[in-house]
């Protein structure tokens, strides 16, 4: 039951780092619909993930075993090659979704300054529109004398 349980979590880990590359190419390509879909789709494979990572920590419970790395690693030795492989398999998918997710994170943090340093540059701009006196010439701050229309 638990090397069941280990297939259909690598599976799942698989699928989520499917999700993970094709966000990473969207936030390249700054394809904002697509990320939208793809947040979606990460929160349904986050829950998923969680309640399988749950259903293993309880068959290892049940087995005796506490959720502890040295515990597993000596637990492991004694258990059948497909148990422990398949293990491996599942650890070194969830490492390589952890450096996706994090390498994800830098460009999302990396366009939000981008953003922000554009938006900078076009408040600043605005605040230092050109206008035009009544000589003609460009002026980047209006005067504070004020002239009503009409009157001399």
């Amino acid at each position: 039951m638990l090397l069941s349980a280990l297939h259909n979590e690598f599976a799942a880990v698989s699928r989520f780092i499917e999700t993970l590359q094709r966000e990473q190419t969207a936030l390249v390509n700054i394809d904002v619909d697509q990320l939208i879909t793809i947040s979606a789709e990460k929160t349904k494979q986050a829950e998923r993930l969680e309640a399988l990572a749950q259903a293993r920590a309880t068959e290892l419970k049940a087995a005796g075993v506490e959720i502890d790395r040295a515990q597993i690693a000596a637990w492991l030795e004694s258990q059948p090659r497909e148990i422990a492989s398949a293990w491996s398999k599942l650890i070194e998918a969830a490492k390589l979704a952890q450096q996706l997710n994090q390498t994800n994170g830098k460009l999302i943090e990396t366009q939000l300054q981008n953003n922000q340093q554009a938006l900078n540059t076009l408040i600043g701009a605005s605040n230092q529109s050109a206008v035009y006196g009544a000589d003609g010439q460009a002026r980047t701050s209006i005067s504070t004398s004020q002239r009503t229309l009409g009157k001399g």
